[in-house]
């Protein structure tokens, strides 16, 4: 495909090519080292070696009786505490990177074990400071409110910390004594491995088999072709794969239950521990986000499945089944009829999509390509899925793996907005506001993915074209809404039971999930016997800041209503919107999506997106019916 035609050639061109790449086709994943260096991130900007790590290691270790000496110190005076919070950003820059680079590295192939034993050197020793640091915000805690509010208004410099130090103060009723703090600090380390046990069985022992591609060609099962088989025209490629890789997970359904059950009670562990009522509640004031936020987001889902439901029957009939099996909800509805998406090709459609955003964000969009920001390609041992990652002083990296499909055309657009979101807000504010809120955190991706499929509609010049993309859009609306808020159902559930002094087997789990699918799917779609194990293939699940997935769902609302308004307002949305990435978190993260324009404290927002879902099924219905006539 030529890249310097039209947008609305390419993107269509893109929409209606949803075959295997030839990395998917191919009977052997490639090695890393097979893999050109233009395709793979650079970690040398981090550490040139594994030498300037350690040097790194020796000199956190080194600068750790420095954040000590303050202990007991706190309140002597508003130039002490200064003191101390640069001095603990200087250990923390240190011990980040180190982190988050041995996480990367090890990553990029989980069966290097040298790696995998950096990244678990790395985890403890930033379990070890967090127990050194375990003074800090007790001591903080305790400095009374105008004592505090005087040393930072007579303290130059200090003024920049006031809304850090205004969160600290937030969890002053939840924040323990030194000693307990001591203790909750040594418990982390151990109590979040349950993640580390979940994500080598993942990663690394589980094996999914061969099967039989489009071509009768027998290859191997990965995850990341997984992904691409259940788009694929043929039902029984479809169905293997579905099979083939949750028949894996469900071999052992007791193991993944008893470890994600060690990883809920440790959840629940540390929020009794502080005072929580319930690990739901400390998730969500943590974040500063009320906690009527999520049960609203679930209560709607819940109330507006219909939409869904719609959708699916009238995928059903699309596709001329007498049942709609689980495995048929990503077939296309429209054969492929266009070559597969050459990456080179995908880089240009995205930064064609993406120019509502203006040439500031364009412009950082093609700085991260020219500074190997990007790890595009699956190899042998590398992680699955796709994720952005890096710290205040590293590049915002991105890991992928791309397989030539519209959904890693949109994936690459989600991976972008996130690591632009980080550079933009890590380039504008101090380091101690350079990161964001988990709330926001998926609202730049989606934003995207949104902005891309919208301009996409846009450039259609026929109804096979509009429905094709329709089809796409609906697909990606019911997986980052629907299906993460039942995600987000079945985790508040699970740890309800854990609560409740309920035991979480594995039969426990599967008949939450089961439960879950159907509130949802209701009878639209055949549930086949494995599906109730789908739970303990979702990494998200172990996550220690736990309670995440609702937030894809909360993103996906805010950030169709602010594509909406970027593409129908133009500049004032855009500046808006652009100010609220830059804002990292200077500010909360309800309040910033305010000044953005959008108010998530009421269910409205979900409603009104549920809404959008059911007229984007009645056009699918209108260009099916205008192809029908054609």
């Amino acid at each position: 495909m030529n890249l310097n035609i039209s947008l609305k050639k390419t993107v269509i061109a893109v929409a209606l090519s949803l075959g295997l790449n030839g990395a998917a086709n191919a009977a052997d994943v490639p090695e890393r080292a097979d893999i050109p260096a233009k395709y793979k991130w650079d970690l040398s900007a981090m550490y040139i070696n594994a030498d300037a790590w350690e040097a790194d290691k020796t000199r956190f270790q080194a600068m750790l009786p420095e954040i000590e000496a303050f202990k007991g110190r706190l309140a002597s005076s508003g130039a002490t505490l200064l003191e101390a919070l640069k001095t603990r950003e200087r250990i923390e820059s240190i011990i980040g990177n180190m982190y988050v680079y041995a996480g990367m590295k090890s990553f990029e192939d989980t069966r290097v074990s040298e790696n995998a034993a950096r990244f678990s050197e790395a985890q403890t020793l930033y379990s070890e400071y967090g127990q050194m640091l375990s003074f800090f915000s007790p001591e903080l805690l305790a400095i009374p409110a105008d004592k505090l509010e005087a040393m930072i208004q007579d303290t130059e410099g200090l003024d920049i910390y006031r809304h850090y130090l205004d969160e600290e103060s937030r969890m002053r009723q939840y924040t323990l004594s030194e000693a307990e703090e001591r203790i909750l600090a040594m418990a982390a380390d151990p109590l979040s491995k349950f993640d580390s046990v979940f994500s080598a069985a993942d990663n690394a022992d589980l094996t999914f088999g061969t099967m039989q591609d489009e071509n009768g060609e027998e290859v191997e099962l990965t995850k990341s072709r997984y992904g691409a088989f259940l788009h694929s025209t043929n039902r029984q490629v479809r169905e293997d794969a579905w099979k083939g890789l949750f028949q894996s997970y469900a071999d052992i359904n007791h193991t993944l239950a008893a470890n994600y059950e060690g990883h809920v009670k440790g959840r629940t562990f540390f929020a009794k521990a502080r005072g929580f009522d319930s690990a739901l509640q400390a998730a969500t004031y943590g974040n500063a986000i009320p906690e009527a936020v999520y049960r609203n987001l679930i209560t709607a889902a819940r109330d507006g499945a219909a939409p869904l439901q719609r959708y699916l029957k009238l995928r059903q009939k699309v596709l001329g089944l007498e049942t709609l099996e689980v495995w048929d909800l990503y077939a296309p509805l429209l054969e492929p009829t266009v070559k597969d998406v050459d990456f080179e090709e995908a880089k240009q459609i995205v930064a064609d999509a993406l120019t509502p955003l203006g040439d500031d964000y364009l412009t950082v969009y093609w700085k991260g390509f020219d500074e190997g920001w990007v790890d595009a390609f699956e190899n042998r041992g590398k992680r699955g899925g796709a994720y952005s990652w890096g710290t205040y002083d590293s590049k915002p990296y991105l890991s992928m793996n791309y397989e030539g499909t519209l959904s890693d055309v949109s994936t690459l657009a989600h991976e972008y907005g996130h690591s632009i979101h980080s550079y933009l807000s890590r380039s504008t504010q101090p380091r101690i506001y350079g990161d964001y809120r988990t709330f926001i955190a998926e609202i730049a991706s989606m934003t995207n993915e949104a902005i891309l499929m919208q301009k996409m509609l846009q450039e259609a010049e026929t109804a096979a074209d509009r429905a094709y993309l329709l089809q796409s859009y609906l697909d990606e609306f019911r997986s980052g809404f629907y299906r993460q808020a039942s995600f987000a159902d079945f985790e508040m559930q699970a740890h309800a039971k854990v609560e409740n002094g309920e035991a979480l087997t594995a039969d426990a789990l599967n008949g939450i999930y089961a439960e879950v699918f159907s509130a949802y799917y209701g009878d639209a779609v055949h549930v086949d016997e494995l599906n109730k194990t789908e739970w303990s293939r979702i990494p998200h699940f172990m996550r220690t800041d736990n309670f995440y997935v609702y937030q894809y769902s909360t993103s996906f609302v805010a950030a169709t209503a602010l594509a909406k308004m970027i593409l129908e307002e133009g500049e004032p949305a855009r500046v808006r919107y652009l100010d609220m990435l830059r804002a990292g978190s200077s500010d909360y993260p309800i309040e910033l999506l305010k000044k953005a324009g959008i108010d998530m404290t009421t269910s409205a927002p979900v409603y009104a997106t549920i809404e959008v879902f059911d007229d984007l099924v009645t056009q699918l219905e209108t260009a099916l019916a205008e192809m029908a006539e054609d």
